[in-house]
């Protein structure tokens, strides 16, 4: 998307016929006069087949023809029908955000809700225990279940640490289970109330709403199946699979996730072949290892059978403990070292890497089927288009056909509506290159791209003095300090600032840096041994002038640069935010309080030290890869929100399969089998729980970095006593998070970033 300020000096404007008309700014428009402009708007032949056409060119999709589609312009037989269609059309390009927004929220209401373990934990415990504890009757279990009595509870710890809590959580059940459900419907009717303006819009037609062969039809029938499930689901007073639905609703609403999620179905069984001959691999070399091994201490450990041989090798290829493994018998035989260094040598440096390799290509080629597929669908649409406007076959159209139909896009098209009359006549002027006043089909071609160029008045940009100080403005004193300001010399300044201030927090935190005795009072200082204890003025004086320094720099900057260009710098606003944090640090620090979170504070000063990235960015390489990775960043969330998916997915069947497993409760029935796990409780990897959805995810997270992950799923092994359940659970997310998803994400930042570097290497 392209941004265009003000007029190009270099471009005749003033001669060109559009812009010789009268073309006033419409500031507002009421609902009647929208309704009049497309009745006048569409009068023109074809005008609103065209504009349909037009708008899946410029999106890059079609989710149906126009034949799949209820036009209450072309259908005389019912007016009231027609009104109901056009009004409601109208109410799903505005409520369109509102929508999604409300799937967001009821998405992340599984990770504020109480969690489906506990809100009845009988499960958890020998039968009769805890019947006063666990009383339906009372308020705290009617609001909550199970869930507010166990995730609060607290007591000693096996170490004799007191007051923690016995079952660790993130502690995020901010609702009960009646504000969990009231959210839920009322997001649900909301939904449902705009798949039913939806309906109105396609004519109250089930044959249109559910077009056959379209993406439409199984995006509605998707959102109807979750919302009619979550409805029943209220009505049972069952919500197991809740979570799951709301997902679902979700993604029909996320194009770009359907995108990803489908190229990650495609790669799948072109990732087969290496995944089955690693299976095939791990299968002989476990076969080998139990034999060679037999009745040693690897044996008993490692290789006791041909089961655990497999996953103690599947747990070596993920390289989570190799070492961990190979040690016991390659102290007492250095050869063996040849059976584990060629067991990863092919499975992970070649076959891990070939998963790889196939991955990027694969991922290479969706892309460029992607490109191919909306370069072709866009040729094909505004070819058509032109057609239907080309009324007397003379290979062009008048400036007449192309204002209604930007009319009609400006009305229906969220992603361009919004348009004024000016910022039409410009874009036409845009489109029409020769100054002809009619558009050829070389010209039409260009349309999708024309409409995606965001337009700013030049007035947008103009600073609070420029407008309402002039006379200051015109001064030769603020025009001095404005050129001062915008000069590589006052950057150069604020850097020499920055890293000065760099080395004051250096030398202030030099003690801790260098592993002395430290302790802070309330107000953060540092002080070193056995001192009174008093504040350091010098640190503190240097710090608040540093302060008074990045606010002056900030408003001087948005003075003169006017706050609407200012925040265009990303580099701006990471300083505006950073210079904020220490304002309110300061603030603390001064403003008598009781209140006092050392953690907190530390962090907030260190803050400002990440200003110096600035200072890397001046260098032209870096420069260039920040501007890449800036550009990379929103382009990557569609494949990290599938990231999301599959780990929300599998952080709700852990919350349901391992739910309140992990606990310091000596009387919960899988307490006394936890503590047999050595390497989770040595570890004190009790965190590392299923007991809230964010403590699964936080697992699942240690899973993708991979590093001793055996040591979570031991515990879990021992405290369930089902083995195989907890290694499938764990496998099957590695395969689908880091083997699948992660290299789709490999591939993608690979695929980008040199795309990336040869359009800034062409600009």
């Amino acid at each position: 998307r392209k941004r265009i300020r003000g007029i190009c000096p270099h471009f005749p404007w003033h001669n060109h016929p559009t812009m010789m008309e009268s073309t006033p700014l419409v500031s507002s428009k009421l609902a009647p006069q929208l309704l009049l402009e497309r009745q006048r708007a569409l009068k023109g032949p074809g005008v609103g087949k065209a504009a349909h056409l037009i708008k899946d060119a410029v999106m890059g999709h079609q989710d149906a023809p126009y034949e799949g589609y209820y036009d209450p312009y072309q259908n005389e037989r019912s007016v009231l029908l027609n009104k109901i269609s056009l009004i409601c059309g109208r109410l799903v390009v505005r409520l369109k955000g509102a929508v999604k927004f409300c799937s967001w929220v009821l998405f992340m209401l599984t990770f504020f809700e109480p969690p489906p373990w506990c809100r009845d934990a009988s499960h958890l415990f020998v039968d009769g225990y805890g019947h006063d504890l666990f009383n339906s009757e009372s308020s705290t279990v009617k609001e909550y279940g199970d869930c507010k009595l166990l995730l609060d509870m607290h007591g000693t710890l096996e170490d004799g640490e007191e007051t923690q809590q016995l079952y660790p959580s993130y502690n995020s059940m901010w609702l009960t289970i009646y504000q969990s459900k009231l959210t839920e419907l009322a997001c649900v009717c909301f939904i449902s109330l705009y798949m039913v303006f939806e309906f109105a819009d396609d004519g109250f037609d089930l044959r249109l709403f559910f077009y056959r062969g379209s993406h439409k039809c199984w995006i509605h029938a998707v959102r109807c199946f979750g919302l009619i499930c979550l409805l029943a689901s209220a009505i049972v007073d069952n919500t197991t699979i809740n979570p799951f639905l709301r997902m679902l609703i979700l993604g029909t609403f996320l194009r770009a996730v359907q995108k990803e999620m489908w190229t990650f179905m495609k790669m799948i069984p072109e990732i087969m072949l290496p995944i089955s001959l690693l299976a095939v691999t791990v299968t002989f070399y476990a076969w080998f290892g139990v034999v060679i091994f037999y009745d040693t201490r690897e044996g008993r450990t490692a290789f006791p059978s041909l089961a655990e041989g497999m996953w103690t090798l599947y747990t070596c290829v993920t390289t989570a403990n190799y070492p961990d493994v190979m040690m016991p018998v390659y102290n007492e035989y250095r050869i063996v070292a040849l059976y584990f260094i060629s067991f990863m040598v092919i499975s992970f440096f070649y076959l891990m890497n070939l998963v790889l390799a196939i991955a990027v290509n694969t991922y290479d080629e969706s892309i460029e089927q992607r490109k191919h597929y909306r370069e072709q669908l866009s040729k094909r649409l505004l070819t058509e288009a032109y057609a239907l406007l080309d009324h007397n076959s003379e290979d062009s159209v008048s400036r007449e056909s192309i204002m209604n139909v930007m009319t009609i896009l400006n009305q229906d098209v969220a992603e361009i509506q919004g348009l004024a009359a000016d910022e039409m006549a410009i874009m036409y002027a845009i489109l029409d290159k020769d100054g002809s006043n009619c558009i050829s089909l070389d010209e039409f071609l260009g349309f999708g791209s024309v409409l995606l160029i965001k337009l700013s008045k030049s007035s947008d940009y103009a600073t609070f003095v420029e407008t309402h100080l002039p006379s200051i403005f015109g001064s030769s004193f603020y025009q001095t300090l404005c050129k001062s300001v915008k000069s590589k010399t006052f950057e150069s300044v604020m850097e020499v600032i920055l890293v000065l201030n760099a080395v004051i927090i250096a030398a202030q935190d030099y003690p801790v840096l260098v592993g002395q005795n430290v302790i802070h009072d309330v107000r953060n200082q540092v002080v070193v041994g056995n001192s009174n204890g008093h504040i350091d003025a010098v640190w503190e004086g240097a710090e608040t002038v540093f302060t008074v320094v990045y606010v002056f720099e900030a408003m001087l900057k948005i003075m003169v640069y006017g706050w609407k260009r200012y925040i265009e710098s990303p580099r701006n606003v990471f300083d505006f935010f950073i210079t904020v944090l220490v304002v309110l640090a300061s603030v603390y620090v001064y403003y008598p309080n009781t209140y006092s979170n050392i953690r907190l504070i530390e962090f907030v000063v260190m803050a400002r030290v990440l200003r110096l990235s600035r200072l890397i960015f001046a260098i032209d390489s870096f420069r260039v890869f920040g501007v890449i990775s800036l550009d990379i960043i929103p382009a990557a969330s569609s494949v990290f929100l599938v990231l999301l998916f599959i780990a929300y997915s599998f952080a709700t069947v852990g919350m349901l399969l391992f739910g309140g497993v992990i606990s310091h409760d000596t009387n919960n029935l899988h307490h006394e089998s936890l503590m047999e796990a050595d390497d989770f409780v040595d570890n004190e990897y009790w965190g590392n729980n299923f007991n809230d959805m964010f403590s699964g995810m936080n697992v699942l997270f240690n899973m993708l970095v991979v590093n001793n992950w055996p040591n979570q799923a031991s515990g879990l092994e021992c405290a369930t006593g089902n083995k195989l359940l907890v290694r499938l659970f764990f496998a099957s997310f590695y395969l689908l998070g880091v083997t699948g998803i992660g290299n789709v994400i490999t591939s993608f930042i690979i695929n980008a970033f040199f795309q990336q570097m040869n359009t800034s290497e062409h600009r």
